[in-house]
């Protein structure tokens, strides 16, 4: 028997009936459709947080799987709506740079304007595109619908500011991108990265806090290899290089409430931490 096509959903709806309504509307399109949750309690027109969550679902799901996402604070003004397809996957939601991770795919991408009305809901209202617009364009892919006809190329997709690796000085420099629910903070630096970086020497990782700079000596391989409280590096799920405080929520512990982490610096060093 054929795999039945996989779509995802992601949304800062949180609770209510919106989400229901967005799969009613795809599986009336496309009943066989397997509809995934990924996650509905993106903040409130947080667009970069979304956009971290379309980040994961690049690297954790295989190649034909659908992702719909829908944190859109533009609805019905002109910002367009958009498939866009890299890695095999395939993104449809709001142009307003929920996709960069997409974009920035080694394998390059295409992209496609969602013009055409055959796909979408029968009646399409001014703040509620993930129902009518969305959701059914997702549902026609997954029954096989070529992106090509939904509408002309796009060469210029909305891409935010996505804070990329540098190397200063002795020095390799990340970002904070996000912090979980348990208060660990995630960085842009890839396990690949930091490792080739590092070459076989310890590392001393610093974080420039609000209070001051937060010094790591070495990379731990599990949060309990520390003593509760203690604050440690280490590679996340995703081989990205996380800070968590065991047993413990290091962004609280730091001050630092929602959003307020993205952006801080780290710094990686080889070898022991320099005095002073």
């Amino acid at each position: 028997m054929k795999p039945r096509p996989l779509i995802t959903l992601t949304s800062d709806f949180g609770a209510g009936s919106f989400v229901g309504l967005m799969k009613g509307v795809i599986w009336g399109v496309c009943p066989r459709a397997n509809i995934v949750d990924l996650c509905h309690v993106v903040a409130a027109q947080d667009v970069w947080g979304g956009a971290v969550v379309m980040a994961e679902a690049l690297a954790s799901f295989e190649p034909g799987a659908v992702h719909v996402a829908v944190v859109d604070p533009g609805v019905g003004t002109e910002r367009r709506g958009l498939c866009l397809r890299a890695g095999g996957q395939l993104f449809v939601g709001p142009d307003n740079g929920l996709f960069t991770a997409a974009l920035q795919t080694p394998g390059g991408w295409r992209a496609w304007r969602l013009d055409n009305r055959r796909f979408f809901r029968h009646s399409v209202s001014d703040t509620f595109h993930g129902r009518d617009i969305f959701a059914p364009v997702a549902a026609w892919l997954a029954r096989g619908v070529a992106p090509e006809e939904l509408g002309p190329a796009v060469d210029d997709p909305i891409c935010l500011d996505w804070p990329r690796p540098q190397r200063r000085g002795q020095a390799l420099i990340g970002q904070i991108i996000d912090a979980d629910r348990f208060g660990n903070l995630t960085s842009n630096l890839g396990r690949e990265l930091v490792l080739g970086f590092l070459a076989g020497a310890p590392a001393s990782v610093t974080l420039d806090g609000p209070a001051g700079p937060l010094v790591i000596d070495g990379l731990s391989r599990a949060y309990g290899q520390a003593p509760p409280g203690r604050a440690v590096a280490l590679f996340d799920s995703l081989g990205r290089l996380e800070l968590a405080q065991v047993n413990g929520d290091l962004a609280a512990a730091l001050g630092l409430g929602p959003g307020r982490a993205r952006g801080l610096e780290l710094r990686i060093l080889r070898g022991a931490c320099p005095a002073g």
